[in-house]
């Protein structure tokens, strides 16, 4: 029997436990008998730290230009691509999808992941009404 593995929460930079200590075992609904992963049970200790870490992290991320966060975007989206079958089958297991769907499911991310990626070049603007004759208002960030 294969090593069962145990997943923990990403916060602040670190692979972490939850800080309550406590697990559950994710098991695959077609095969009872196989726990497909241990994952934290997280509490609201553990959520208030992620928040917290996201409000500390916010503003560094800000400042980083939309188009270097969207190829972040990107790289994060060509690493599903890459790993599309697998995850696909993993998402089976733990959920008893039949592989089609969750093939969809994983091309629905990628998908969205690419959109996401385009928007980061994508500059906006509002034009306003001028109260002046042959002139507009333009608002950019």
């Amino acid at each position: 029997m294969a090593e069962v593995k145990e997943y923990l929460n990403y916060i602040d930079g670190k692979w972490v436990r939850s800080k309550s200590g406590r697990t559950f075992e994710n098991r695959n609904p077609a095969k009872w008998d196989e726990v497909v992963g241990i994952f934290q049970k997280s509490s609201k200790e553990d959520v208030e730290a992620a928040i917290e870490a996201a409000k500390k992290a916010f503003p560094k991320w800000k400042r980083i230009p939309a188009p270097k966060r969207g190829e972040i975007l990107r790289r994060a989206t060509e690493i599903i691509m890459e790993r599309k079958e697998e995850l696909a089958r993993l998402m089976t297991r733990e959920m008893g999808k039949n592989l089609k769907e969750t093939r969809g499911d994983v091309q629905e991310a990628i998908d969205t992941g690419f959109y996401a990626f385009g928007e980061g070049r994508r500059l906006f603007s509002w034009n306003t009404p001028s109260e002046l004759p042959d002139t507009f208002a333009l608002t950019f960030r």
